[in-house]
C-alpha cells in the first residue's frame, strides 16, 4: 500500500507555489561584458556567442559592444526561424 500523500523531495510542493514544470534548455545565450579597466594588455571588448542544443549549432563569436546588443536582441529568434530541429518537429 502507498501513502498518497508522499512526494518525492524533486517533486515536493510547496504550500502556495506550483509544482515546478518540466522543461528543457533549448538554446543558450553566452555574453562575456568585456573589461575596460586596468592596462591595457588586460581590457578585452565584449563578446557573445549562440548555441542551439536540439540541433548543436554554435554560431560565431560576436565582438564588441554595438555588435554584441544587435546580436543579443536578435540570436535566438534568427536561429529558430531556420533551425533544423524545429522544421523536423514542425514546431
Amino acid at each position: 500500500m502507498t501513502d498518497q500523500n508522499a512526494t518525492s523531495a524533486a517533486g515536493a510542493d510547496t504550500p502556495g507555489r506550483r509544482a515546478p514544470a518540466h522543461r528543457r534548455v533549448l538554446g543558450a545565450l553566452f555574453i562575456d561584458f568585456g573589461n575596460d579597466r586596468g592596462p591595457e594588455d588586460e581590457q578585452r571588448p565584449p563578446r557573445a556567442r549562440y548555441e542551439c542544443v536540439p540541433c548543436n549549432y554554435r554560431s560565431h563569436v560576436v565582438t564588441g559592444a554595438a555588435a554584441v546588443t544587435a546580436f543579443v536582441e536578435t540570436a535566438a529568434d534568427t536561429h529558430r526561424a531556420v533551425c533544423p530541429s524545429r522544421q523536423e518537429n514542425h514546431q
